[in-house]
């Protein structure tokens, strides 16, 4: 290998690393589990059913198969290497993207550090909609409408009509496909103008009257070629409706940009890559504005459409970027040309170092905050955990509970994928199906507000299970004193609760769960323990929630805690619960003070070193908690190791303040090792 090519190879190593922590991270969206059913029901069925036989609130209702194409894809992609499969699908798209991208950055002339920065850009901006719905194959699409109409000029003129089987495609994947009727339009728009003061695309998109001639035809045929899709002119009209919708600032994924970081603080790098990108086309476009007098209409069109567009919904943000970042590519080559800067060829040997230093540093920094220094983002195969439904939807199977659910929301899509037909749903993420009707959305959100409403609408439709979300922010809270719900199952993700009265009043008597819920904060656990017998329900109930969920962490902690109280005569139980607890965690906040917890419970059963090394792990995760210096004492203790016992001994009382009860207690145990040193000295003293 010469040494001109090292550098790359390394950057190109990084970037690849780079882009597979991005895109290597288990299934997270509540939407890829029905458009896996519905693939399933297409494939199976061999047709596009006119009824959704999913929900019961659908009856009647029109059911668009907007991303049918997508369905089956990804249904068949399931069913030949299963879930695991899927990911790697994603990942491997998601690579492949990276790759076109670059090459476009690359053949617009830009140089391959800036290629390889921009790169790095759309990825941090792709990677909260790298999910597996239909719009991931939307992006790919876009690239390829894009490839097409920047390799015109150069290209036979016939080249254009490559944008109509594109454009079939698109129209049968995903609703995006309106931005592969605008872009061509977009870009024989700006043909129309005046030379004297536009450039499209700084002259790359700047056609002769030929190639104008069959761009035109092309866009005057695509809108008719976007009709070959199984429902016609109402998939085109389909995101305008949805669009319409008065809640659709309700989803997460309809809400303007600002609010991400809000919705969730680990995608503030997504506004910041949104807002870098723009301020950068805004600032060469200017630049070029001043030198030339010319602007670029399609760059500009693309900020001013897409880029408002994905202001007020975020959702849109990875189209508009992988739509404008050619295009800030060829005003950034046409800056250099002017000497604004040096051009590619004449990079200083300096730019050039610093360029790849660059590159190297921000790569090699996202790689390690993303391997090892932060739990923001879980990487690997599978499915998200505690996140779905999954044990409620066992629970459901294992006890033959069939027949019509309310279901929270984001449930809705995995249900359906484990539960239909034995079940059937009354919301889930299908805007054609299901989120067109505003008075359901209406009655489920007043539902969740009051006992009435949820009678109401439970009445309606003859519902007697309800699976809910147990998250304390999303959770309905008058639930918990209704007289005509039995809970039956719980778990940190989801609670199932059945109509007292009914059809499941045998098993309401056998499984219901009076004292014990869904509750991170376990202190209420603390009143049973002043009734033996209440006390004693309490645990049984936590028993039985935990052969109901071997994976239910937060009842595995519940024990731990109860068998603490219990004292040392349920230590063992006690270990094993902790045990239990710490192995579902992940990489939890708290996972240092269960380990902590489990130090404390091997030292209890005399097991002296398997203690020293959990309280060990338990400062090395949460170098602030006081529990495992005092087991690492008493270990020293129980050994004669006096000088450790001091430190650690030491490091307790630095913690605490002289009115803490705990403070008399330790300061004993350091004045006994302070006087073990000092006989050990005189012992040893000649």
């Amino acid at each position: 290998m010469t040494a001109p090519r090292l550098p790359a190879v390394v950057l190109g190593m990084l970037l690849t690393a780079h882009l597979v922590l991005v895109g290597f991270f288990p299934i997270s969206s509540e939407d890829t589990w029905w458009h896996l059913k519905q693939g399933e029901l297409y494939v199976s069925s061999r047709s596009l059913p006119a009824q959704d036989p999913f929900a019961f609130t659908t009856e009647g209702r029109q059911w668009i198969h907007y991303s049918w194409a997508a369905d089956i894809l990804f249904y068949l992609v399931y069913r030949a290497v299963g879930l695991n499969g899927l990911v790697l699908f994603r990942l491997c798209l998601f690579l492949l993207l990276a790759f076109v991208l670059y090459r476009m950055l690359r053949d617009c002339g830009l140089h391959p550090l800036a290629a390889i920065l921009l790169v790095f850009v759309a990825s941090l901006a792709l990677r909260f909609r790298l999910l597996i719905r239909p719009e991931l194959l939307g992006f790919p699409l876009l690239l390829a409408t894009l490839a097409i109409l920047l390799r015109l000029k150069a290209a036979p003129p016939h080249a254009a009509y490559l944008l109509l089987p594109v454009q079939v495609a698109w129209i049968n994947v995903h609703g995006s496909a309106l931005f592969g009727l605008a872009l061509p339009a977009l870009v024989l728009g700006a043909n129309l103008l005046p030379e004297a003061w536009t450039a499209p695309g700084w002259g790359r998109l700047r056609l002769d009257q030929a190639r104008l001639r069959h761009l035109g035809a092309t866009v005057v045929c695509l809108p008719f070629v976007s009709l070959l899709n199984p429902h016609g002119a109402a998939m085109l009209l389909f995101p305008f409706r949805q669009n319409r919708m008065m809640r659709l600032e309700w989803f997460t994924e309809w809400k303007p940009v600002w609010r991400l970081p809000e919705i969730d603080p680990t995608w503030w790098e997504v506004v910041i890559a949104f807002g870098g990108v723009v301020l950068a086309f805004v600032a060469v476009s200017t630049l070029l504005l001043i030198r030339e007098r010319r602007v670029d209409p399609v760059g500009w069109g693309i900020v001013l459409s897409m880029g408002t567009y994905a202001v007020f919904r975020l959702r849109a943000i990875p189209f508009f970027l992988l739509a404008v970042l050619p295009l800030l590519a060829l005003a950034l080559v046409r800056v250099a040309e002017h000497g604004l800067s040096q051009g590619p060829s004449r990079l200083s040997r300096r730019l050039v170092l610093l360029g790849g230093l660059a590159c190297l540093l921000i790569l090699g920094a996202s790689i390690v905050d993303q391997a090892l220094l932060t739990s923001r983002f879980s990487h690997g195969f599978g499915v998200r955990p505690n996140f779905f439904p999954e044990g409620a939807a066992a629970f459901l199977e294992r006890h033959h509970l069939n027949g019509r659910i309310f279901n929270t929301y984001h449930f809705g899509g995995y249900l359906i994928w484990r539960r239909w037909p034995a079940n059937q749903v009354i919301i889930d993420g299908r805007y054609d199906a299901i989120l067109f009707d505003e008075a359901l959305l209406e009655g489920m959100i007043r539902a969740y507000q009051s006992r009435a409403a949820l009678d109401q609408i439970t009445a309606a439709y003859g519902v007697e299970i309800l699976l809910l979300n147990a998250d304390p922010r999303d959770r309905m809270v008058h639930i918990n004193h209704h007289p005509d719900w039995a809970r039956v199952y719980w778990d940190p993700t989801a609670e199932v609760f059945l109509r007292r009265g009914g059809r499941h009043a045998d098993l309401i008597g056998k499984r219901e769960y009076r004292l014990t819920r869904s509750e991170p904060d376990l202190s209420y656990l603390v009143a049973y323990r002043r009734d033996p017998e209440t006390w004693e329900r309490a645990l049984a109930e936590l028993r039985r929630a935990v052969s109901d969920n071997p994976a239910n962490g937060m009842a595995w902690l519940a024990l731990a805690q109860e068998y603490r109280a219990a004292g040392p005569g349920a230590a063992e139980l006690r270990l094993e619960a902790i045990t239990r607890a710490a192995a579902l965690m992940g990489r939890a906040p708290a996972l240092g003070r269960v380990h902590a917890e489990r130090a404390e419970a091997l030292l209890q059963l005399g097991r002296l070193d398997e203690a020293k090394t959990a309280a060990q792990m338990a400062l090395r995760l949460q170098g602030d908690l006081l529990l495992p210096h005092s087991v690492l004492a008493a270990v020293a203790e129980n050994r004669g190791a006096w000088t450790e016992a001091r430190n650690q001994l030491r490091a307790i009382l630095g913690s605490l303040e002289p009115g803490d009860a705990r403070w008399v207690g330790i300061r004993q145990r350091l004045e006994e090792a302070e006087r073990r040193l000092r006989e050990a000295e005189e012992w040893s003293a000649p």
